[in-house]
Order: C-alpha cells, then sequence, then structure tokens
C-alpha cells in the first residue's frame, strides 16, 4: 500500500472523521462514507464525557474548539455505604481531569476540519451495504454508487457493519439508562458524580453553558425506568434526590429523561483481513466511568501508530494493532461490565469490601492516581 493510497472509513460520526484527520495529519488519504449528510447531527444535545488523554488526540485536531465543560474533580460514593473518593485536579498538578461536550457540537467541529483538509474526502449521504475483500485491496458497495476500492476498510460506523460479534446482554432484560438535565444546586461548576446504588450507578456530569445544570444518566433495570417514567415532576425529583443523598447537592428540577436500553457487546475479533473494527463497531460499553468514545479515540490513535510502524503493510499493521489494544479493550471492558454488577450486590462481605476499597482509594494517593490514570489514559 503505497502512503498516497486511499483508505475508507465507514462512519462519518465523532470516531469515522477523528480517524481520518489523524491520517489526514499522517499524509494518509482518506473516503469517510456515511448515509447521513453533513450536519445531521449538529442539533444532537447527547453529552460526552472526554478524559485529558482523549483531548489531548482530539485538541490538535481541529482548529477551533467546541463549548465544553471542564471537569476538575470526580466524587466517587456507594448509597447507603461510608466509603467514598475524590479524584481531583488536586491530584496533578491543578490540570483538569477531562471535560464534556456537546456530540453535534463535537462533530460540527470535526466536519469543519475534515471539510478543510485536502486529503479527506466525503461520500454523504451514501449508505454502504458491503464491503467485499481481495487479497490486495477491499471493495466498497453503497446502495446507489458505483464500488468503491481501497486498501484497508476501517468500520467505525457501529455494531452491525461487520460480522463476528459477542452479545453479553441483547434482550428486554437488559438494563436501561434515563438520560436528561437535571438542575442541581450546591455543587462545584467542575465536578462530576458517580454514585453507585443496588438498582445500578448513576452519573451527574457538567454540562456546557450552565453550571448550575449537570447532565443525569441513571441506570437501572427496565421495569424501574417505566415506573419512573411515569412519575410526576415531584416525585420524580424526590426519587432522584433519594438516589444521590444529601450530600452531593440538592436537585431542585428534573428535565425530560429519555430512555436508552443498555447493550453491552464486545467483538472477539475486530479485524478480518484488511477490514478493522473501532470504537463501537469494536466495543459497546456500559456508561460507567464514561469509557466508550474515550477508548475509540485511542483505537484511532494506536491504529494510526501502527500504520507508521509498519510503512503501511496492512497485514502486519493490523496484526499488531490487534496485539496492542488487546489489554485496553479487554480491561475497560471488564471494568465497566462487572462495576455495576459489584455494586448493585446486597451480599454483606462484598458490601463491606466495597466500603473498604472506596475509602483505601481515597486515604491513598497511588492507588487513586493509578485509577484515574486507568480512566483517563486506558490501559498503557
Amino acid at each position: 500500500m503505497s502512503r498516497g493510497a486511499p483508505i475508507a472509513i465507514l462512519g462519518g460520526g465523532p470516531t469515522g472523521l477523528t480517524c481520518a484527520l489523524m491520517l489526514a495529519r499522517s499524509g494518509r488519504t482518506s473516503v469517510v462514507f456515511d448515509a447521513q449528510p453533513v450536519g445531521a447531527a449538529h442539533a444532537d444535545r447527547r453529552l460526552l464525557a472526554l478524559g485529558r488523554g482523549s483531548w489531548q488526540i482530539v485538541q490538535p485536531l481541529l482548529a477551533t474548539l467546541p463549548p465544553r465543560a471542564p471537569i476538575t474533580d470526580v466524587f466517587v460514593s456507594s448509597a447507603g455505604e461510608f466509603g467514598a473518593t475524590h479524584i481531583g485536579a488536586r491530584d496533578f498538578d491543578g490540570a483538569e481531569l477531562g471535560a464534556t461536550v456537546f456530540f453535534g457540537d463535537l462533530v460540527a467541529a470535526l466536519e469543519r476540519a475534515a471539510g478543510a483538509s485536502p486529503a479527506i474526502a466525503q461520500r454523504r449521504p451514501q449508505r454502504v451495504v458491503d464491503v467485499q475483500q481481495a487479497p490486495d485491496r477491499v471493495r466498497v458497495c453503497c446502495s446507489d454508487s458505483e464500488p468503491f476500492e481501497a486498501t484497508l476498510a476501517i468500520n467505525a460506523e457501529g455494531w452491525a457493519a461487520l460480522p463476528g460479534a459477542d452479545a453479553r446482554s441483547d434482550d428486554a432484560s437488559a438494563p436501561v439508562a434515563l438520560v436528561g438535565d437535571v438542575t442541581l444546586s450546591g455543587a462545584a461548576a467542575g465536578a462530576a458524580f458517580e454514585r453507585f446504588t443496588r438498582e445500578g450507578p448513576l452519573a451527574l456530569l457538567p454540562r456546557p453553558g450552565t453550571p448550575s445544570l449537570r447532565s443525569l444518566v441513571w441506570c437501572m433495570s427496565p421495569a424501574a425506568a417505566e415506573r419512573r417514567a411515569a412519575l410526576t415532576g415531584d416525585a420524580l425529583r424526590e426519587e432522584l434526590q433519594q438516589a444521590i443523598g444529601v450530600r452531593i447537592g440538592k436537585v431542585t428540577s428534573v428535565g425530560t429523561l429519555h430512555r436508552h436500553r443498555l447493550h453491552e457487546r464486545v467483538r472477539a475479533e475486530v479485524q478480518a483481513h484488511r477490514c478493522v473494527a473501532i470504537g463501537n463497531a469494536a466495543q459497546t460499553l456500559h456508561p460507567v466511568a464514561g469509557q466508550g468514545f474515550n477508548l475509540a479515540l485511542r483505537d484511532c490513535a494506536s491504529l494510526l501508530d501502527c500504520l507508521v510502524a509498519h510503512k503501511d503493510d496492512v497485514a502486519a499493521a493490523l496484526a499488531d494493532y490487534v496485539r496492542r489494544r488487546r489489554a485496553d479493550r479487554t480491561t475497560i471492558a471488564a471494568v465497566t461490565h462487572w462495576l455495576p454488577q459489584l455494586f448493585s450486590t446486597r451480599f454483606a462481605p462484598i458490601a463491606a469490601a466495597r466500603a473498604l476499597g472506596l475509602t483505601a482509594l481515597d486515604l491513598v494517593p497511588p492507588l487513586r492516581n493509578e485509577l484515574a490514570h486507568l480512566l483517563m489514559f486506558g490501559v498503557r
């Protein structure tokens, strides 16, 4: 594969565009395929939490940063138990732990950067219906255009685009997250909260533009989500206040909450000859600790490193990529899978152990810093 040969990227979301921009900075050309036109996602108000390591990947790619809310402190606690941990900028010479950004704002900034790069072509809206492989190239087949040949296909679109998936939970009993905005008084502007309840984890994240607002991700069973969806505003606010406790702050209002079913999926093999899956196409994680998109960005960075290291020898680069990403993918997938289960059990010995564990993290800075580094930078 020559440096000038095109690489096909399936998916024009934040992962696919980030990958294209990183390839462009290294002198590699790419063609991005997406079924949606440019601008279709700009109104998306979902919140993404990026760790410090993720911002170090994204920032150099953008001419202007989208509006963001810094995260300076993360408070981790377990409902009804004494253990708690505070990870703060104080532990890292005052540097931010990360920041949140709206999905649509980040996509808009990435689209502007991609549109300004002569090394990136975008074919949108075009829906990819098949990827055919030959020994020395791939053929991307779209529903309404001639096939496109590339040396490599990077699947950044989503779970269904490549075969070979293992589904951990993909049924009606899978947990549900209630997602929306709440007004919280008494909490510092840069504070994020991860609260473990017996029903599931609950996160409150700073929201760009309005310090008093927090973005809520409240995980629970489908039955509990159904019941809470029918509650009046005051009743819902009281239940949320009970779940977070009094120390975090006072919930003064709860906006419209949307239900999202949580499916955990981890692809056993991310490579199929000249096709490779990254981001949500490779793994879909539980939202606890907000690791999904951060893991996707590390996928992008590692894939580029492998292409550079192996001078664009696709077979060698992808084999190396699979090896390099195994520990990070496996560890983060395991942590996000087991944490909610660990904190949901009422078994007394486990409850005592988790309370003592949170206390130890708070009292022993090296342990706390190791956890913070894992969440910000992954497994290195």
